[in-house]
């Protein structure tokens, strides 16, 4: 399996743009040690079903940051399976990690047993929003929300870019 990175993150060409503004239609990555890498838009996650949820952003150490956000957010867990992680063992579930990525080179990390094994798993979510929205130069048009985790903070994840499935051993 060829792994997906951060550096294939590029524009593409003829992607659509927002009217007026010229921004070339973001991508998010779905890659990694999988067999059918995703490319996802905005309107891609549209249409998997997206839920309006309620997430406010909780600092470890320094509280609540601002109010409560209303986002648009699809959960995360799916779409790794949609990509088909390249499982050769039955056993091999228990040797990955999901890293979440942003532009930014900001990351947070879950275990594959966490997503897919725990109700923290049923909270970790991508957010999007149009590259015409307002919330789009400040979490970008894809962002990483793990609604479950006491303090939200350390893994909100914005201007998020990749989620890749690695193999740890």
């Amino acid at each position: 399996m060829q792994a997906t990175s951060l550096t294939s993150f590029v524009a593409r060409p003829g992607a659509p743009r927002c009217p007026g503004r010229g921004l070339e239609a973001p991508q998010l990555i779905v890659g990694g040690w999988v067999r059918q890498p995703l490319r996802l838009d905005v309107p891609a996650l549209q249409a998997r079903g997206a839920e309006e949820v309620d997430f406010q952003v909780v600092c470890t150490f320094d509280g609540a940051h601002g109010d409560s956000l209303r986002l648009r957010a699809v959960p995360l867990a799916p779409l790794i399976d949609e990509a088909q992680p390249a499982f050769e063992h039955r056993t091999d579930f228990k040797r990955v990690a999901i890293v979440a990525e942003s532009s930014e080179g900001y990351r947070a990390l879950f275990s594959w047993n966490e997503l897919f094994n725990t109700p923290v798993g049923a909270g970790v979510m991508i957010a999007f929003a149009s590259p015409c929205a307002p919330s789009h130069e400040h979490r970008g048009a894809f962002t990483l929300i793990s609604r479950q985790d006491l303090h939200t903070g350390p893994r909100y994840v914005r201007h998020l870019a990749l989620v890749e499935v690695v193999k740890l051993w």
